[in-house]
């Protein structure tokens, strides 16, 4: 009686983690690589579906060129979501340790289709992301 309780058990548990799983879709992971400026760059985006039908995005990069070493005056890295051919907006700074020369940013955005870029910049408040593209990444749903 014990081992078909113990199986019955197991058997919900495994059928609500399933549910709950295919219910959320899953993060997308999408793994890329550093642009002509940053060629040794390494980085992922990650986007998962969050409450209220958002989108989390995770990136985290390794092997960043510190961005005062990609053109003058850079001082930081930028995450911007990009949705169709509207202007890119500014989601989150990047924490850059120039010591392990990696970076880590979260922003969350309520489109499905939309294009992720980390970019260096010069300027600490900044309305359009500067040419310095270090990452880009398309997502779609």
């Amino acid at each position: 009686m014990l081992r078909i309780a113990r199986s019955a058990l197991l058997a919900i548990a495994f059928t609500t983690l399933a549910a709950y799983a295919a219910g959320c879709g899953g993060a997308r992971t999408f793994t890329v690589r550093g642009s002509q400026r940053d060629p040794g760059a390494d980085g992922r985006v990650q986007v998962e579906r969050i409450d209220g039908g958002n989108q989390l995005i995770t990136f985290s990069g390794t092997n960043m060129t510190p961005p005062d070493r990609l053109g003058s005056g850079f001082t930081r890295y930028v995450l911007w979501v990009r949705t169709g051919s509207a202007p890119a907006s500014m989601e989150a700074n990047v924490a850059y340790d120039p010591s392990s020369r990696t970076g880590r940013a979260t922003a969350t955005t309520p489109h499905q289709r939309f294009t992720v870029m980390i970019t260096a910049e010069r300027a600490t408040e900044t309305s359009t992301p500067s040419d310095t593209v270090i990452f880009q990444q398309n997502v779609s749903q």
